[in-house]
């Protein structure tokens, strides 16, 4: 599946902060029991809480299903990489 095919949004279904499932995931970038930081339709997003598990992750289709408590979903905008010598010469 190319990327210009990839699902062009991202729902969000969280049930009794217990079980949380994502789609539209592009990528996950760190996975640990207390955090989760991936990345879905061109924005990072930050999932904090405790005893987070992994119950599935379809990469193919843009899903991931978490069980644990879940205290925090924070979303940042996807910030470009603009190169130093840009940044330095405006």
């Amino acid at each position: 599946m190319s990327q210009n095919n990839f699902i062009k949004e991202s729902i969000l279904r969280l049930v009794n902060r217990n079980d949380l499932s994502v789609s539209g995931v592009e990528k996950v970038i760190s996975f640990s029991p207390t955090q989760i930081n991936l990345v879905a339709l061109d924005c990072e997003m930050q999932i904090l809480g405790s005893e987070l598990q992994t119950t599935k992750l379809d990469e193919q289709n843009g899903e991931l299903c978490v069980s644990g408590i879940i205290n925090l979903i924070k979303w940042n905008q996807k910030h470009e990489k603009i190169p130093l010598l840009k940044r330095i010469f405006k």
